[in-house]
């Protein structure tokens, strides 16, 4: 899975098509967060066009139980999709990581500026 980590904006870039299977995409994500445990604070951009086809709520399930504390401010995870239905899965996902919400947009560019606009709402650090 290729990735970038952005120190001065504090972003996480992902794209998960280059991973495969979503076990690889687990383990990856997995591995970010256990050596930079604060990636979980930041915003994160993931391009899934397509998403991992054998994706399941236990790979959810395993990555918010390695989570860490919730972000003192509301983080966001922006995924770059062209599929139609992913925000459903998306809206179920705010429920399972407190303080970080999922949204869905068609590009990276695009997935930038939502992380601006959400961001220029955040209460000041």
């Amino acid at each position: 899975m290729r990735h970038a980590i952005d120190e001065q904006a504090q972003i996480l870039w992902m794209d998960l098509v280059s991973a495969g299977s979503a076990n690889r995409v687990l383990e990856a994500t997995l591995a970010l967060i256990a050596a930079r445990p604060e990636l979980c604070g930041w915003d994160w951009i993931v391009e899934c066009h397509p998403l991992p086809d054998d994706a399941t709520a236990d790979h959810l399930h395993a990555l918010s139980e390695a989570w860490g504390p919730p972000p003192e401010v509301e983080a966001i995870t922006v995924f770059v999709t062209q599929d139609k239905l992913l925000h459903l899965w998306a809206r179920v996902l705010d429920f399972q990581f407190t303080r970080r919400k999922h949204l869905i947009t068609l590009d990276v560019e695009s997935a930038r500026k939502l992380i601006e606009r959400r961001r220029a709402l955040r209460p000041p650090r």
